[in-house]
């Protein structure tokens, strides 16, 4: 598929066959566009995802095929997206640090570092610190370390992945490769798998256990490096060396003191800490890492949701019904990852009836403004974070009122409809 065609043809010639990436699917992949009499492979050729279901993708492409109007314009906003990253810079967690300015205090280029979002600098002292806490409010600051360059690979790796895997365009899983090779392969840019100075707090600390929550922004990474792996353009290396990077990681997260502090977080902290060592032990290989952290959510729901459902360790936040939502999306998360290793987790109920089901009932009326939020939500809510939560518990749960709830929604902006193509509605397998 050309670079210069338009969305127009690009999306006439999708629509005539839809043959997906030969490569993805187990045979030789082709850098041009497939022939337009090929089928869509099933569901049981693609491979096995980890967030993200082959059975999704293969709907997907079926409404896709079908001139589904949500779905192709969800196409077409992905593959736009994908061709802005294509032209957007690599940046590893090194880029701009040659001056040695914004380097960890480690002294090494490659140790992530990043300034505590809700913290500000103290106008009442002559160098700002100790810094001082305002929940809710970011600094300006934050973004002068690596937390957008992070991001910006989390961003580009899913887009670009998922792009080839809805094209078959070979462009774009090369220069996806790029991105992960310059964070996780080569020796001289690989980002060390650790976050001992993740959200330091200039006068306070110089990293914070709270900090291991920036990798979050790799959640939709390793199904997209499931997917890059089948390219022509991947190596033996490039498999081998990112599951060493996500292995070193987990290892980090479940060995080190900050990594032991957030475990035992209890808020939505301590689910995402979770949430984070279950994806990346089984993208590496690693079930029972992933099933030792799972075996212990029931007990964290059982501390974290009342039996009406709410939870009040998110209730006290200045962005109330942002964690409501945030907690919901990393449990729904280990529901999947749970079902990965053989354990039932979105069934669990305690005897006092605290559940993940029941706290997705106590928020879907807020969610869709039935009902006046009670608690603080001082910046304007992202509904495209409530679609990912009501998607995964519609499928989840097979019950038609989350899916009622996200059309209950705004539309989903442009830059957030590919949503639409990996979290679909509910479909038969």
């Amino acid at each position: 598929m050309s670079a210069h065609l338009s969305r127009r043809h690009r999306t006439g010639w999708l629509l005539k066959g839809f043959a997906v990436a030969a490569a993805l699917f187990g045979a030789a992949c082709t850098a041009g566009p497939a022939s337009t009499n090929a089928s869509a492979p099933t569901s049981s050729e693609l491979p096995a995802g980890i967030l993200v279901s082959p059975e999704d993708l293969a709907w997907s492409r079926s409404r896709i095929e079908a001139g589904d109007p949500e779905a192709v314009e969800a196409l077409e906003q992905l593959l736009k997206l994908a061709d802005e990253y294509m032209r957007a810079p690599v940046r590893p967690i090194t880029a701009g640090k040659e001056d040695g300015k914004r380097v960890a205090p480690s002294g090494d280029p490659r140790d992530y570092v990043s300034l505590s979002p809700y913290w500000w600098p103290d106008p009442n002292s002559p160098n700002g610190e100790p810094y001082y806490r305002r929940d809710g409010e970011v600094n300006p600051e934050r973004h002068e370390y690596d937390t957008p360059k992070l991001d910006a690979l989390g961003k580009s790796v899913r887009t670009l992945g998922f792009a080839y895997a809805f094209t078959s365009d070979e462009r774009y899983a090369e220069r996806a490769l790029e991105h992960v090779r310059a964070w996780f392969v080569d020796p001289e840019t690989r980002m060390k798998p650790r976050m001992k100075y993740a959200q330091f707090v200039p006068g306070v600390a110089s990293g914070r256990r709270v900090g291991i929550i920036d990798t979050n922004r790799l959640r939709w990474v390793p199904d997209a490096l499931i997917i890059l792996s089948s390219s022509d353009a991947w190596t033996e290396r490039d498999t081998r060396e990112t599951k060493r990077w996500f292995e070193e990681y987990e290892h980090w997260l479940m060995t080190s003191d900050l990594g032991q502090e957030e475990r035992a977080s209890e808020n939505n902290h301590g689910t995402w800490f979770a949430a984070q060592v279950a994806l990346y032990s089984i993208y590496a290989g690693d079930h029972e890492t992933a099933l030792e952290v799972i075996r212990e959510i029931p007990q964290r729901i059982d501390a974290q949701i009342e039996p009406d459902g709410s939870q009040p360790h998110e209730a006290v936040r200045t962005q109330a019904l942002h964690y409501h939502d945030f907690n919901l999306r990393g449990l729904l998360d280990l529901a999947v990852y749970a079902d990965a290793v053989g354990y039932d987790l979105a069934g669990y109920e305690s005897e006092d009836g605290r559940s993940i089901r029941v706290a997705i009932d106590y928020v879907v009326p807020y969610l869709i403004d039935e009902k006046p939020w009670p608690y603080q939500q001082i910046v304007p809510r992202k509904h495209y974070m409530y679609y990912q939560h009501l998607r995964r518990a519609a499928k989840l749960y097979d019950d038609p009122r989350y899916e009622a709830a996200v059309q209950a929604l705004p539309p989903l902006e442009p830059s957030h409809s590919w949503i639409e193509l990996l979290l679909p509605p509910v479909h038969e397998s």
